[in-house]
């Protein structure tokens, strides 16, 4: 997948604003409980940006839960308009996980496989090309 430099995006009120000048490592749709819940739906659409290529302006409120697989991941909000905004996790740190919802041009994500499959919802449909892991 190739992206146009830098990847730009943010929250739903523009408070909280992300740039980077790196491609994705890579990108994936997460099944995971806590995707679900944070989401508000059967996954988390996600591209994973090397954290040192990030700049992140504005205040991002963090919640902290334990993931399926046992590391914590740190989900961060938007203290204003409440939108999901990125991810970190304790297992990956070297990677944020941002929402593909909150590009600029979320038209541009394409999804490489999907993740815990094993907690999906019988109702959520995801491409089944996809390769899981």
């Amino acid at each position: 997948m190739q992206y146009m430099m830098p990847i730009k995006g943010g929250c739903a009120c523009g408070a909280v604003r992300y740039e980077a000048d790196a491609e994705p490592a890579f990108s994936l749709i997460c099944q995971c409980r806590q995707c679900q819940r944070i989401s508000g739906s059967g996954h988390a659409a996600q591209l994973a940006l090397p954290a040192e290529a990030v700049t992140l302006t504005g205040e991002v409120k963090f919640f902290a839960l334990t993931s399926d697989n046992g590391n914590l991941v740190n989900s961060g909000f938007c203290p204003n308009c409440g939108s999901p905004v990125l991810k970190k996790s304790s297992g990956v740190p070297q990677f944020l996980f941002f929402h593909a919802a909150t590009l600029d041009d979320p038209g541009r994500y394409d999804p490489q496989f999907v993740a815990w499959n094993s907690s999906r919802q019988p109702w959520d449909y995801v491409d089944p090309g996809l390769p899981l892991r």
